[in-house]
């Protein structure tokens, strides 16, 4: 007999890191937000400040660096270079996983996928979501994006639930671009005609769950076999990152009263723009999750991310 309690604690354990060592460079403004009339939940963050007053578009990027084998590699073959370290000391296996991780983004400063590191890193450490699947370990061309969605994540609810987190993520000069963009993508994933956009993706997860424990993984497995009863218990639900240039780039810790309020007002509008889009795209009963998080550029922090990899 399965030991469900076991099992909710071998799944939570697969979230990876820390939150504190992503948020000390990405402190929160204010409190998460529900936007009215919509289940979306919006947490808005800025870049930190160093002690000479610059933004900490460096920092941010050498800690979101050091997760890209955790974001690109499967676990089971992290495991396996782990064993061979404790097996023979050598660190041989985990300097090639690196190697591999690395190999696997592609060369381009327009590119995505820093975006797709940063979204992963606030589902696994932030919100404690494991990721389900490494899409970019399935690539067969380095030089082209993954298709689908951006990320794939669960949890296990108390009701016996598997908790779906269909991923997006758009890094854009412009907030309006950024922000419609990402629900246009992340909406046929959500909606209830969405069935074969999501049925794609289940296949993936079904055939390369990134699950260790043999137990966990067939317990699991059992969620995406449409001849069993628990594949009726899958509720999807949405995660989003979005982020734009802001000039004037603000230092949060060192807002008086006067320009946290009309920062508030700034983010207010940002947050009827969520509303609109969630509307427009008809998503509104869906749980949705949106890190809104405006940087001084957009193209600095992909080049800062892509250099600090090794890619560029």
């Amino acid at each position: 007999m399965v030991d469900e309690d076991a099992i909710v604690k071998q799944f939570r354990e697969l979230a990876r890191g820390e939150s504190k060592s992503l948020l000390d460079f990405l402190p929160s403004f204010e409190h998460a937000v529900i936007v009215p009339r919509t289940a979306t939940l919006v947490r808005t963050h800025f870049l930190a400040h160093d002690a000479n007053g610059f933004p900490a578009t460096e920092n941010l990027a050498g800690a979101m660096a050091s997760a890209v084998v955790d974001f690109c590699i499967p676990r089971a073959k992290i495991e396996q270079a782990l064993a061979d370290y404790k097996e023979n000391g050598s660190t041989a296996a985990l300097v090639s996983l690196n190697q591999q991780a690395r190999d696997l983004f592609v060369k381009s400063e327009k590119s995505g996928e820093g975006g797709e590191l940063l979204l992963f890193l606030l589902l696994e450490r932030v919100l404690q979501r494991p990721q389900l699947i490494s899409k970019m370990s399935l690539k067969t061309n380095s030089q082209m994006h993954v298709h689908g969605s951006d990320g794939i994540h669960g949890g296990l609810a108390g009701d016996g639930a598997l908790e779906l987190y269909w991923g997006e993520s758009k890094l854009y000069r412009s907030s309006s671009e950024a922000f419609r963009c990402c629900f246009e993508s992340i909406a046929p994933y959500l909606r209830n005609d969405g069935g074969n956009h999501r049925k794609r993706d289940l296949l993936l997860v079904r055939d390369h769950l990134n699950a260790p424990h043999s137990e966990l993984l067939s317990y699991l497995l059992e969620y995406f076999d449409e001849t069993s009863g628990k594949a009726l218990k899958v509720r999807w639900n949405g995660v989003c990152l979005v982020g734009f240039d802001l000039n004037e780039y603000p230092n949060i810790a060192a807002l008086d009263e006067i320009q946290k309020e009309e920062l508030a007002k700034v983010v207010e509008r940002w947050h009827e723009t969520v509303g609109n889009r969630v509307n427009e795209f008809e998503i509104m009963d869906v749980n949705i999750d949106l890190f809104c998080i405006p940087v001084p550029s957009v193209a600095d922090l992909r080049a800062c991310v892509l250099k600090r990899i090794g890619v560029m």
